[in-house]
């Protein structure tokens, strides 16, 4: 096995990309972890509305929600329900296998999201009411749509949920991402995001940056800057048959 670093590599804070490219990274960089040992974090955005599917989940699955039609679609190597991605961040952390925070449970949802809503009172100088998480499921982990599905460990705003996460673990190493949900999208009207419900909350430009470093220093990581290079792109470009960039 690999040893583990305790280095967290951020990768890149906000950039947009298509929906293929951002999961074709994800996995690309689960891969280099079992690799090089290395953590890494990015926080990015997406460069048109898309949905993602779970692993799991049937191509079909949305075909009956005409918000989503004409969209691009994804399929993400976590499980979990579909998500339409529009006005949020989105995070991925990778854990190497032997890092402590690859444990097998739910600690690392619990640290993440804890993370992020310590990071989101900080920016509004005191706690926010109603955020936290949600602790007690309710069982509804049927519907299609991951924001309509309930975990003990999703992030609530009230009964609105804010961000939730999805897990892939290979070979020891742990790929865990999520969406932080900012405002309501024409293509889910059914859900409202964080800067809906608490419209005081005015958060920075900088706060992709703020997310990557929080996670990464929740974790008992030391951080280093290192954008993908161009080699890298290529790679990650060759494993999906996309062109760099698309």
């Amino acid at each position: 096995m690999v040893t583990p670093s305790s280095t967290c590599r951020i990768v890149e804070t906000g950039t947009a990309h298509p929906g293929r490219w951002n999961m074709a990274c994800d996995e690309w960089l689960l891969n280099m972890a079992l690799q090089s040992g290395q953590p890494t974090v990015r926080v990015y955005a997406w460069s048109r509305p898309t949905v993602s599917l779970g692993y799991f989940q049937k191509p079909d699955a949305l075909d009956s929600n005409p918000h989503v039609a004409g969209l691009d679609h994804v399929r993400r190597l976590s499980g979990g329900g579909a998500i339409v991605h529009h006005h949020e961040w989105t995070y991925s952390c990778v854990v190497p296998a032997g890092d402590p925070n690859a444990a097998p449970g739910t600690d690392l949802y619990d640290v993440v999201h804890r993370s992020v809503i310590d990071q989101l009172a900080t920016l509004a100088g005191g706690p926010i009411a109603g955020l936290g998480l949600r602790e007690i499921a309710d069982g509804t982990d049927k519907p299609a749509l991951c924001f309509a599905r309930s975990a003990a460990e999703d992030v609530v705003c009230g009964k609105h949920k804010v961000l939730g996460s999805a897990q892939r673990r290979r070979r020891g190493a742990v790929l865990q991402h999520g969406s932080l949900l900012l405002r309501s999208s024409s293509h889910a009207p059914e859900f409202v995001g964080l800067e809906d419900l608490v419209p005081e909350l005015v958060l920075p430009e900088d706060f992709p940056e703020l997310m990557a470093r929080t996670i990464a220093m929740s974790l008992g990581w030391q951080l280093a800057h290192k954008p993908i290079s161009n080699v890298e792109l290529q790679e990650i470009a060759q494993q999906t048959d996309l062109q760099p960039g698309t």
